[in-house]
């Protein structure tokens, strides 16, 4: 039997930040991902996830700010490009809750913003057609990071840093021990002191072995890329990644990956089985979003250049999951998605690795414990 200090089940941004920064402070660790790395059947494939600092809480921006610095040295690192730095525009009626909050967060945190009317917003951002009482709200660190090549220099890094990374390993047993744990894959079984859990949609079946059943929702979510009729406007150097807070959501980007504006309904896909394997296309759904694009930004609402799926994971109250296992302690748990954890990513890995070698952190996550949940017995 194999003997490791930590063992993390999935390799998607948690789980690989988490290998990345426990095999730099020495410890011999193993990652195993069910599928192979870099997968689209999750949270952490494609061009692009948004990365910003205009949340409407100080806790979230605490968080970023300290995430951007880690996304930085990976880059120096790895020698790649991960994060680009576009500004970010939330639009949204005057009126909406979640524009005052955030403006009150960001000035807590001694952070710029502006908050445009309609008329200037259409000057500063002609790509923009705001509706009648619409504001935008635009915070200049904001932009997006390319979710795979940030996966796969996670993964590279914790490599060359002595971690032992094995893919098409799904994980079948877990074993509790009073000192540590046993996992038992196809083909082997292994050992460790610590066990860090940060398989995404596959948390809550994986945990149920262990008596815990997290109340965690998965969604296939769907993304398109529409052709704009003025590309120019859409370049990285002229167009913010945006966010407009209505029911649904939307959210996109500039032209990045395709020569096309990526756009996405934020949380509003049809709930699936963990286990479900289906990334089908809805058409009617793209027929929506398209409309929406061309009331928001009419001269990005070209044709369909390509749609694709991924997978939200979601709590009750959208926040993340950052604790250890109630009964065990040696077991900690990662689940920090609800559709907006990819830009804390290489952060929250340290924070389990934080957790997983002195069972503390300096960062702030009590809002992320287990205790806020009732009734988690499976």
């Amino acid at each position: 039997m194999e003997q490791y200090d930590v063992v993390v089940i999935g390799a998607g941004v948690m789980g690989a930040a988490t290998a990345y920064h426990l095999a730099r402070r020495g410890r011999r660790v193993l990652l195993l991902e069910q599928f192979a790395i870099g997968h689209e059947r999750g949270s952490s494939h494609g061009h692009s996830r948004i990365f910003r600092l205009a949340y409407d809480s100080v806790d979230y921006i605490r968080l970023a700010q300290a995430a951007l610095p880690l996304w930085r040295e990976l880059e120096q690192l790895s020698g790649s490009e991960l994060l680009c730095l576009t500004g970010g525009l939330d639009v949204a009626d005057r009126a909406t809750p979640a524009i005052a909050a955030t403006q009150t967060a960001l000035r807590a945190c001694g952070l710029s913003y502006e908050l445009l009317d309609r008329t200037t917003a259409a000057k500063r951002f002609p790509q923009f057609a705001l509706g009648k009482g619409m504001v935008g709200l635009y915070q200049p660190t904001s932009g997006f990071l390319d979710a795979t090549s940030s996966v796969l220099a996670l993964v590279d890094q914790a490599r060359r840093h002595g971690a032992v990374v094995l893919d098409e390993s799904p994980v079948l047993a877990i074993q509790p021990q009073s000192t540590g744990v046993e996992l038992r894959t196809r083909g082997a079984t292994y050992a460790a002191e610590r066990l860090v859990i940060t398989a995404g949609s596959w948390a809550r079946p994986l945990l149920r072995q262990l008596g815990l059943d997290l109340p965690l929702t998965v969604t296939k979510e769907q993304f398109a890329f529409f052709r704009p009729h003025e590309p120019e406007l859409f370049d990285v150097e002229r167009c913010p990644i945006f966010i407009h807070h209505g029911n649904p959501s939307v959210y996109g980007f500039p032209m990045a990956g395709l020569p096309g504006v990526k756009v996405a309904f934020h949380g509003n896909g049809p709930v699936i089985a963990p286990e479900s394997m289906d990334q089908s296309i809805e058409p009617e759904a793209l027929v929506v979003l398209h409309a929406h694009l061309a009331r928001l930004m009419p001269r990005a609402a070209g044709e369909l250049i390509h749609a694709q799926t991924c997978r939200y994971t979601t709590t009750p109250d959208h926040e993340f999951i950052i604790d250890q296992h109630p009964e065990h302690a040696q077991i900690l748990i990662g689940s920090p998605c609800s559709g907006h954890g990819f830009k804390f990513g290489i952060l929250i890995g340290a924070i389990l690795a934080d957790l997983a070698e002195q069972g503390k952190t300096e960062h702030a996550i009590e809002r992320f414990r287990l205790a806020r949940f009732a009734g988690l017995t499976a």
